[in-house]
This record gives structure tokens, sequence and C-alpha cells, in this order.
């Protein structure tokens, strides 16, 4: 086995959490407001329980082969040449997607904070802080977690508290004013961010120690990641409005910016951008430990070590071919993700899990023989 790390299902879940929270923290809410207006909230718990759909179907995947990746599923269900297309469908996804969270921390940090800092600079100082941990492995990447997690949540608690006094509730109002057509669409539009993108813990659950608790484990950390999300794009539209969320690339890293009490605590922006840090910082950690185990399984390498610093060349390079500036990326994102999501996320593991079933009743008559 090319990890030796082991976490138990109280990391897994964090990680789920922490995984569920990343980008969408300042993305998701301009995306769903731009399409549902005020009904946005609805249209984010909406996304949450068709994402616990998705749950069950990467969970039944793993109830069918509990000690193995997706990747060694998918050779060991639809054999070497079909399986490897499979796998490489899989692995491009999620380089996508790694590419797309480098090159949105570069877009953050050179729009909002460091605006002379030329965006390379910042693409290889974050890739190297991932770098560390993808050479240590699941298990190192997990317990870290643990440690910033309880941070995370104590200032997601201040930030909610310290707004309670800019909150307008007529903002919230008409309630269902924009119709079910797009508070559809808006749901749709958000599957893609971030629930379909938990397929790659299919990478990381042979290494659960009590594989009985895992599905539990799963639902409970897509469940509160999900809640706490919610509750952010509630506070952007009740505070900020639904037409400047809209409107705003990051709405959640305004929020801090409105927070004033008297003289003494005003625009704690950074407490918005610190939780943003710690969850992006994990997302992209475990996408690109996902792919370096999982090109390491497909070309049986006696270790995924030595992919990591290529690999890292490629994100960098890749986070500027593929995404050339943040409104080819909103667009990108608006448009084109939740759909491809579903082909890779969706589509994909119903055929994996269908020919699963089929193989096993075909054993199961041969046996019988």
């Amino acid at each position: 086995m090319l990890e030796k790390g082991k976490i138990n299902t109280g990391e897994f879940e964090i990680i789920v959490i922490i995984f569920t929270l990343g980008s969408s923290i300042l993305v998701a809410p301009a995306l769903l407001a731009s399409y549902a207006k005020q009904d946005a909230w609805i249209a984010s718990f909406l996304s949450l329980m068709i994402g616990l759909c998705f749950i069950f179907l990467y969970s039944q995947l793993t109830s069918f082969y509990p000690k193995m990746t997706f990747i060694e599923m998918t050779k060991n269900i639809l054999g070497k040449w079909v399986g490897g297309v499979v796998s490489f469908l899989f692995l491009f996804y999620f380089f996508i997607i790694s590419a797309g969270l480098l090159r949105e921390i570069g877009d953050f940090l050179t729009t909002q904070i460091l605006v002379e800092t030329p965006i390379h600079t910042i693409l290889i100082s974050f890739i190297i802080i991932s770098m560390a941990g993808v050479k240590l492995g699941i298990e190192v990447i997990s317990r870290t977690a643990i440690i910033f997690f309880p941070w995370m949540i104590l200032m997601l608690t201040l930030l909610f508290f310290f707004l309670i006094p800019e909150i307008e509730i007529s903002n919230i109002q008409p309630i269902y004013g924009e119709g079910f057509k797009a508070i559809a669409r808006a749901t749709y539009s958000s599957l893609g961010l971030p629930y379909l993108e938990l397929f790659i813990f299919l990478m990381i659950t042979p290494y659960v120690t009590n594989k009985s608790g895992l599905k539990i484990s799963f639902y409970k950390g897509a469940i509160i990641g999900g809640l706490l999300l919610s509750i952010l794009i509630i506070f952007s539209i009740i505070v900020l409005g639904a037409d400047f969320t809209a409107r705003h690339a990051y709405p959640s890293y305004i929020l801090g910016k409105k927070i004033s009490l008297g003289t003494v605590i005003e625009r704690l922006e950074v407490i918005v951008a610190i939780i943003w840090f710690f969850s992006m910082y994990f997302k992209l950690t475990i996408c690109y430990y996902g792919i370096t185990l999982g090109i390491a399984q497909v070309f049986k390498l006696k270790s995924y070590k030595i992919l990591v610093s290529p690999i890292a060349f490629l994100l960098v390079t890749f986070s500027i071919i593929l995404y050339p500036d943040i409104v080819y990326f909103q667009d990108f994102l608006a448009h084109t993700w939740t759909p491809y999501s579903l082909t890779i996320c969706f589509f994909i593991p119903c055929i994996v899990l269908f020919a699963a079933k089929v193989k096993k009743v075909k054993t199961h008559k041969e046996n019988g023989r």
C-alpha cells in the first residue's frame, strides 16, 4: 500500500467539513445570488439535500470495496484498459480543481490584499506549503486539520455574532419572490461546488480505520459544512442585500468590512480571510494528495511522493493557462463546472456502481454452480 497512514472517523468528518467550506466561503454567495437573488439561501439548503444523495452513491461504492481507492476499484471492476481511461478522467478532473483553487488563491490575494504582489509569487509560495502536507501524507493532513478546525469555527461564530447589528430582514424579502425556476437554476449551479467535489474522498476512505462509522461521518461532515455555508449565505443577503451579493466577486469578505461596534471593533474582514485560507489550504492539499496517489496507483509506482514536485510545477503552470483571469474563472464556474462535475462525479460513479453490482451477481452465480 502506497499510503501507510491511518485516520479515524472523527478526523475524516473534520476534513469533510473543511473541504465542504473550502472555496465556497468566498464564491458561493455570489454564485447563488446571481440566479436566485434573495432566495439564494433556499437554493443552498436544496443543494445540500441533493448533495447527500451523491454521498449515498459514494458510500455505496465504498461498501463494495472498503479497502480500495476509486482508482483501484475501477481497475478491479472495469478491467485494466477501461479502468485506466476512467481513472484518467477522474484524475484530470481533480487536476483542474487543484489548478482552479490555486488560481483562486492568487486572484483573491492580488485583488484584495497584496495588490502589488505578482501572482506567480503567491502561487509558488502557496503550492510549496501544500507540497509539505502532501509529502507528509493523509494522517498528518488530518491531524493538522484538527488543530485548525476549532479556530475556524470560533472565527465563524465571531463573524456571525458581530454582524447581528447589521442585519436588515427586509433584504431577504419577499421569500420565494424569484419563483421556483430561479431557485432550481441556482441549486443546479451550486451542485458542482462543493458537493460533487466530495468524490475525491474515495481516495481517502480506505485509510479510515473504523469502516462501520465511515458512512455516518461522511454524512455528518457534509451536513455540518453545508449548514455553515448556508448560514453564511443568509448573512450575506440580510446584511449586504441580494443585488450587492450577486454583483461582488467576494461578498463574504465584504461582510467583515461591515462590522462596526462603536469605534473599537471595525472592519474585521481578516476573520473571513483567515477562515478561507485554512479551508482553501486543506481543500487544495486533499485534491493534490488524491492526484499524486492516484497517478502512482495507475502506473504502479512504489511511492507517490516522487510525483509531488512535478505535479506542483504543472499546477502552477496550468492555473495560469486554464484560467487567464478572474472573469473567465467566474464564467467557467457559473456555466461549465456543474455539468462537467455531474459527468465525472455522478454519471461515471453510477456506471461503476452498476458494473460492480453486475459483477457481484455474476460471481455469486458462478460460485453457486
